[in-house]
């Protein structure tokens, strides 16, 4: 039962006297500016004339005063009034006088820098004093960890915002090869497809116009090789003169071209070459195209429809190769000198809940854009789990050359009106909010640019909750 009560017994006596420093710190709070307003200026004024008044009604009083005070003394230290009375009149006034002007000196000039000294602690808004008031030093959620700013190897990370792309050398924009009417679609939007895979087909009268014309130059070639042929059995007979011979060989040798031509505008239009030579050995047109697959992949994109009228110009559909991307990003040109091929870099990745991956730069651009004032730069992922999905935007995190650099730790910084701050150490249990630039984070600490030099004592720990109990005080809370 005795220990129960010593349990809860201690809290009690803890809150009481923390209501106790609240009250007397409230009442300084409140007060302070009338005192600092009303009192303190008053008391500036009338100190150079306090010293000339009291020494004056010293002098007038002495008579009636010091000697009744000189002789009640005699009968308590006999040997040292007699001496006192053996000195001459003019030293023991002039013993007196000193005496009295050095006490008020005193009283007058040592309490008001005493008062300068807790003045510029209390009435100073960024100082915080932990000995005297509102929090209790003994609360272990209020033990503020103070150490020195540290110099360490701090390797400066570069923080630029990019996103997914496809890998360019894995992605196909795929059209169709002639102006016509989509007839039929046969891919679909996330299907895995092979190199030569008919997306869709089109009925096109171009096709069909060109397979005619190509049928008719191969029927002119045949009729003029086979013509040419003859002449030069006759010409061996000498049936027929050197020149009906050569405009054989001519006509022949013209026609063939016509029918390469003819030939190269149908591979142009899309007909391989297999269905070029079938349809000279059968003769039958067909003006369907196929819409094929250049590259193996995933249908990524498709824009037709049905009874769509198409031309060549028109991308119909975008196959990819996700297994890689692209992590692209523009780096401002102030900062370009950072960049290096090969250097080491993190990427997080957002919509993936900040998820990590490591990787290192693979290209650096060589010129500076002239709209954005940027360097492109590029890194590649592996994606075999269909993770990254190009439009995703990123943060690369780019890692210079460590060089020694004081730092501190992001514990300790506190944002305030826009600028980061620390609470450096002013004294015994007091701590002032100060202005820092720091840099961007890098493994829990920032780089120092300005506003703090190595071995200078700060708030590493608590310093969120120090700044909001700071401004409580301010607020009268």
């Amino acid at each position: 039962m005795a220990e129960k009560t010593i349990v809860y017994a201690e809290p009690l006596v803890r809150r009481i006297r923390r209501t106790y420093r609240q009250e007397k710190a409230h009442l300084g709070r409140v007060f302070a500016p009338q005192k600092a307003k009303w009192i303190d200026p008053l008391w500036n004024n009338l100190r150079p004339i306090v010293l000339p008044i009291i020494v004056g009604l010293w002098v007038k009083t002495r008579d009636w005063l010091w000697h009744p005070l000189l002789s009640l003394l005699e009968r308590v230290a006999p040997k040292q009034v007699a001496g006192w009375r053996s000195l001459p009149e003019s030293r023991r006034h002039n013993i007196l006088v000193g005496s009295v002007i050095l006490v008020v000196a005193l009283m007058v000039l040592i309490p008001d820098g005493q008062k300068n000294q807790d003045d510029s602690v209390i009435n100073d808004p960024d100082i915080i004093d932990l000995s005297s008031d509102v929090l209790d030093p003994d609360s272990p959620t209020w033990v503020v960890n103070v150490k020195p700013v540290e110099v360490i190897p701090f390797s400066e990370s570069l923080r630029v915002t990019g996103k997914v792309e496809f890998d360019e050398q894995r992605v196909a924009r795929i059209g169709a090869t002639v102006t016509g009417r989509v007839t039929e679609i046969l891919a679909m939007p996330g299907q895995e497809i092979d190199r030569g895979t008919v997306l869709a087909r089109i009925n096109s009268t171009e096709l069909g116009q060109t397979q005619l014309a190509y049928l008719k130059a191969r029927a002119t070639n045949e009729l003029a090789a086979n013509a040419y042929m003859r002449a030069k059995i006759l010409y061996k007979e000498d049936v027929i003169a050197k020149a009906d011979l050569q405009r054989r060989q001519s006509e022949a040798e013209t026609t063939a071209a016509e029918r390469r031509a003819m030939a190269d505008q149908l591979r142009v239009l899309g007909m391989p070459q297999e269905q070029i030579e079938a349809l000279g050995k059968t003769g039958n047109v067909n003006s369907i195209a196929a819409v094929t697959s250049s590259i193996d992949g995933t249908v990524v994109e498709r824009k037709i429809v049905l009874g769509q009228v198409v031309q060549p110009a028109d991308a119909l559909f975008t196959v990819a190769d996700l297994s890689e991307v692209w992590i692209t990003a523009q780096v401002p040109e102030q900062e370009a000198s950072m960049l290096a091929v090969d250097q080491p870099m993190r990427i997080e990745i957002p919509a993936l809940a900040n998820q990590k991956f490591e990787g290192k730069l693979v290209y650096v651009g060589e010129l500076v854009s002239n709209e954005t004032r940027t360097v492109p730069a590029r890194t590649v992922l592996e994606n075999k789990d269909r993770m990254l999905k190009p439009g995703m935007l990123a943060t690369l995190l780019i890692s210079g050359k460590p060089i020694d650099r004081p730092v501190v730790p992001a514990s300790a910084v506190v944002r305030e009106d826009g600028y980061d701050h620390v609470f450096i150490a002013v004294g015994e249990n007091q701590y002032k909010l100060t202005v820092v630039k720091l840099g961007p984070e890098t493994n829990g600490v920032r780089p120092v640019l300005s506003g703090l030099e190595p071995g200078t004592q700060i708030v590493t720990e608590q310093a969120y909750h120090l700044n909001t109990e700071r401004k409580k005080r301010l607020s009268g809370g």
